[in-house]
């Protein structure tokens, strides 16, 4: 994977209108954290740090270059955690980077990409996405950027589970192998006979039956013989 540089700056305390000053200038506030080092506020160059999110996603490695007023020191670190405005996605409010090592393994989300078209679909079938990232466990150096998923042989009623997907070497899977990726579903319309001819047998059966315990209707003759 691919590694890219940010440059970032400590921030001394501020007020909430310093930050929301600073947010409409550009920059975004942001913390470091991890690996059994003291938290630093940071502050980031907002367009730089959207740059590095389009070109790299979220699991991207970032050399962060922090400036400390008396020089800089780098560390290598990914995006933790990323808080957006609630209307405005583009508009980043806060960041979290933790620090890393790349010698030692982590656990990451990685996204699935689906791509072709089920073959069920020509059928009716509705193709039904239930997961659109796992979690897997490797080197930092080996995060894949995506798993792609090949949809075109499904079948209705066909699935692809998270067990299916080809791992590059040296990446663990730690979502469940039996864990459904995409499935295949029969057409609304089929499921909605196949119900109502189920309820049919059913009340059919009922009919033929004849209630437990039911008498059998006595003539009048039959009474005056039995006297």
């Amino acid at each position: 994977m691919d590694r890219m540089v940010l440059e970032a700056k400590i921030r001394p305390p501020l007020t909430r209108g310093e930050l929301n000053q600073l947010r409409r200038e550009g920059k975004v506030p942001a913390v470091i954290y991890g690996r059994g080092k003291d938290t630093q506020s940071l502050l980031v160059d907002g367009r730089l740090l959207g740059k590095v999110l389009s070109m790299g996603g979220t699991n991207v490695l970032i050399d962060l270059q922090i400036e400390n007023g008396a020089g800089s020191n780098q560390e290598t670190v990914m995006l933790k955690e990323i808080q957006r405005h609630l209307w405005q996605p583009d508009y980043l409010l806060h960041v979290d980077f933790i620090r890393i090592s790349m010698e030692d393994e982590i656990e990451v989300e990685v996204p699935l990409n689906f791509v072709g078209e089920a073959a069920g679909t020509a059928e009716g079938g509705i193709t039904q996405i239930l997961l659109r990232e796992v979690s897997v466990k490797c080197l930092p150096v080996n995060i894949p950027e995506i798993f792609e998923v090949d949809l075109s042989s499904l079948e209705i009623g066909d699935s692809i589970s998270a067990g299916s997907l080809t791992l590059p070497e040296g990446v663990t899977l730690l979502t469940g192998p039996e864990e459904t990726l995409v499935q295949v579903l029969v057409p609304e319309e089929e499921e909605e006979e196949e119900e109502e001819e189920e309820l049919l047998e059913v009340e059919g059966e009922g009919e033929e039956a004849a209630p437990e315990g039911e008498e059998k209707e006595v003539q009048p003759d039959e009474e005056e013989a039995r006297k």
